[in-house]
């Protein structure tokens, strides 16, 4: 969803399949590229799993190389709680025990030089969670940027709702998108739930001010 005086900076919207959507934007000077990715299940077929790695690496691919790449959403992968091997694209902040999935989420930030948004700021358990079941906790849902932009980025956290799935959202601040310091609410988010918010839930407080 983009919000309604947003529209008009929206410069292409298409769905390159069904676990990825593109959103091609325009804050002030810069050319801002969001691709929201919904990765198979780790039960999926290994070509299933190929073939949304493969669009999502091309879309980034597509990019200009000075514009704002966002890649965002449920990627089915555990990128575990330290960089181990992956510093520079795993900031050291994150949770869980790392995966098959989730080493395929670092190794393609690390083709496309970008960083795990999550993983970059000292949050506890609550705001790196993204998703519940039960007893269980983990980690799948991502913001990630190029390594170039993160010095923009103020923030990236889960907001605990009452869904399976938190709304993770992300704080920009860069004058080139007319985006300064003192400006308040989150510029992009990713949730990925059936039906509308709990009535004073933190995903309905946070929706009205999330593109």
């Amino acid at each position: 969803m983009v919000r309604e005086e947003l529209v008009e900076k929206v410069l292409e919207m298409r769905r390159r399949s069904n676990g990825v959507i593109v959103v091609v934007m325009v804050f002030g000077k810069v050319i801002v590229r969001v691709i929201s990715g919904y990765a198979p299940q780790q039960s999926r077929k290994e070509e299933e799993k190929d073939r949304f790695y493969d669009d999502v690496s091309d879309e980034i691919g597509q990019a200009g190389l000075n514009e704002f790449v966002v890649l965002l959403g449920d990627l089915n992968g555990h990128v575990g709680a330290d960089a181990d091997g992956y510093e520079g694209v795993h900031g050291g902040w994150g949770y869980g025990i790392r995966n098959e999935e989730g080493r395929r989420v670092l190794e393609l930030a690390d083709a496309h030089s970008m960083v795990v948004g999550n993983t970059w700021f000292t949050r506890e358990p609550a705001r790196l969670i993204t998703y519940r079941s039960g007893e269980n906790r983990s980690m799948i849902d991502y913001i990630l940027v190029r390594a170039k932009h993160r010095k923009y980025v103020k923030i990236v956290k889960a907001i605990p709702g009452m869904l399976q799935h938190s709304m993770v959202v992300m704080d920009v601040t860069s004058k080139e998108m007319g985006r300064r310091k003192k400006d308040k609410g989150t510029l992009w988010c990713c949730q990925f739930s059936r039906g509308p918010p709990a009535k004073g839930s933190a995903r309905a407080r946070e929706e009205t001010s999330a593109v």
